[in-house]
């Protein structure tokens, strides 16, 4: 996949952007989508700033919260941009004109080519072009 995320360039990645377990992609009109890629089968969370028909989510303002058993698991603030933990102890992510923040930390004008993942974001780490983790689930178009 070839994508630009603002001032991030991936050229033969698989997967911009891996937040947990969750790969985000971002349209070329610049509208987020968020795929869950835990267990067998992958499922579409967010498509273009919206929650899917298959989630349970609640509205909030800018946005809504992703709820999973019973769990609010994150919420994404689609104004802003933003996709915050809850149950989960991932950093803050908001992609944003000038890059990536994830944390405090704010990736500017990179470059990931040929790598399974181009950013990975663990709860007390960042990885920079990686291969895919084992146990993800396979993304079928």
């Amino acid at each position: 996949m070839n994508l630009n995320m603002e001032n991030q360039i991936f050229e033969d990645v698989r997967i911009p952007l891996l937040w947990g377990k969750r790969a985000i992609l971002e349209d070329k009109t610049g509208r987020i989508s968020i795929i869950l890629l835990d267990g067998n089968k992958a499922i579409l969370e967010v498509l273009g700033n919206e929650p899917t028909s298959n989630i349970q989510y609640e509205l909030k303002e800018g946005g809504f919260k992703v709820i999973l058993n019973g769990q609010d698991v994150y919420s994404f603030d689609k104004r802003r941009r933003v996709i915050t933990g809850h149950s989960q102890r991932l950093p803050e992510c908001e992609i944003r004109g000038g890059g990536i923040r994830i944390g405090s930390n704010v990736l500017s004008r990179s470059k990931a080519i040929g790598f399974g993942v181009g950013v990975e974001v663990y709860e007390q780490r960042i990885v920079m072009g990686n291969s895919l983790p084992k146990g993800l689930a396979r993304l079928v178009a």
